[in-house]
């Protein structure tokens, strides 16, 4: 009784080996022929003592589509699920930054202070040129007493600290004195401001 059922598990365990062999494309003899150039999987083979068994005397490995590994040879059948790996994701193509927008924006200036030219800040006004020309006819080297552009007297003169004569004194220090007197008084001392309309 014992043999028959091992005989006839034996059998069964065989059909379902080669039905497995023949879907995946190996037969038996197939398997027997190529597996003196595959390297056994296995260590352990023990003679076989079945005659239909003797042509998978040599341990042939099969790998199944469902991931189980098939070990066929000297009567042994383990089935045992295949060392499962993880897949190995593909590496993430790195994301380039976004690009960012740069706004060019104009460096922040103080705007400049106004400053409104007018008789007491400048000689560049017509009202000055008026006096200038009454006085010296526009001549800043003008001999003349009262002497220089604006006809100061040399009295008037050194008592605001100068020496030497008006007419002598560089364009910009008789300016800066008419504007100092005229900070003083005004127009008052110049008796050209009448023909000036000032």
């Amino acid at each position: 009784m014992r043999i028959r059922i091992a005989l006839g598990t034996a059998i069964a365990v065989t059909c379902m080996t080669s039905a497995i062999l023949m879907a995946l494309g190996r037969t038996p003899d197939a398997a027997a022929s190529n597996a003196a150039s595959v390297p056994a999987a296995s260590s352990h083979t023990t003679p076989s003592s079945n005659s239909n068994l003797a042509a998978l005397d040599v341990p042939v490995v099969v790998h199944t589509p469902l991931g189980l590994v098939i070990d066929v040879g000297g009567g042994h059948f383990p089935i045992t699920a295949a060392p499962t790996t993880a897949p190995i994701a593909p590496a993430a193509a790195p994301v380039a930054p976004a690009a960012a927008t740069v706004t060019a924006t104009p460096p922040v200036t103080a705007a400049p202070a106004v400053v409104t030219i007018n008789d007491s800040n400048s000689v560049a006004t017509a009202d000055w040129q008026c006096i200038r020309v009454h006085e010296s006819g526009d001549n800043y080297n003008n001999p003349n007493m009262p002497s220089g552009a604006y006809g100061i007297l040399i009295s008037t003169w050194q008592s605001f600290g100068y020496s030497g004569w008006p007419y002598q004194a560089a364009p910009a220090v008789q300016d800066a004195l008419a504007l100092r007197l005229h900070g003083e008084d005004g127009f008052g001392p110049w008796s050209s401001r009448f023909a000036c309309g000032l």
